[in-house]
């Protein structure tokens, strides 16, 4: 019959189309990892949105694809085009590249850096406030103004508000190694650090916002390989 045949090209060609944007889709989530260890955040953006354009348009894709299938295959054929489908995204998502530590994540209101334990052959990580963030730039603009270089043991101790709590020293060390990733600070070896960027805050504070960003689409990565 060939409304039979018709049918059964709608669901291939809008399965593959789905399977295509869903591989496209993840492989600039990819660049955005890319985009923002580089410390280009205007490109992190701007593939941020790429990336959900991209869902978007396989979530339509998707959605004609259901209601095909609905009206026209049994449910066995249905699970069996599902089937191929997640096989191909499973695929897609194994093609990672090869991950460089430490990385810096956000979660909620806190630094997270993920490091690399070669003794324990294993992935470790550590959180800091963004509060003890914001504290440590605070005393590296005090302590960094006109060029001046300084050591973490010039910088400690850092304190939280003015309750006079102490920010622990190995986060200390978390928040400088962040802020020499996103070029916010230089070393100069043994006599310590100094400024590199001509605002820190606002270097900071776009980093943060980016790592937000990241932290988003993860999440929607996450969501995706379920509904896969």
């Amino acid at each position: 019959d060939e409304s039979i045949v018709v049918l059964y090209f709608q669901t291939v060609i809008g399965e593959r189309a789905s399977s295509t944007i869903r591989e496209a889709e993840l492989r600039i989530r990819d660049l955005v990892a890319e985009a923002a260890a580089s410390g280009d955040y205007g490109m992190v953006t701007s593939l941020v949105r790429v990336a959900s354009s991209l869902s978007g348009l396989a979530e339509l894709a998707e959605g004609r694809v259901a209601s095909v299938g609905g009206a026209s295959l049994s449910s066995g054929e249905e699970s069996k085009h599902q089937s191929r489908t997640s096989r191909a995204l499973a695929a897609a998502r194994k093609k990672s590249r090869k991950v460089d530590y430490p990385r810096f994540e956000s979660s909620c209101d806190r630094l997270v850096k993920i490091g690399w334990s070669k003794r324990e052959r294993t992935e470790y990580v550590h959180k800091v406030p963004l509060e003890g963030v914001n504290a440590v730039i605070d005393r590296v603009l005090g302590l960094g103004n006109g060029g001046r270089t300084f050591t973490i043991e010039d910088l400690l101790p850092v304190k939280l508000g003015s309750g006079g709590d102490e920010l622990p020293g190995y986060q200390v060390y978390i928040c400088v190694a962040w802020l020499r990733a996103i070029g916010a600070l230089e070393r100069h070896g043994r006599a310590g650090y100094s400024i590199r960027s001509a605002d820190v805050k606002a270097t900071a504070d776009e980093a943060w916002k980016v790592l937000q960003i990241l932290q988003q689409s993860k999440h929607q990565r996450a969501s995706d390989r379920e509904a896969a």
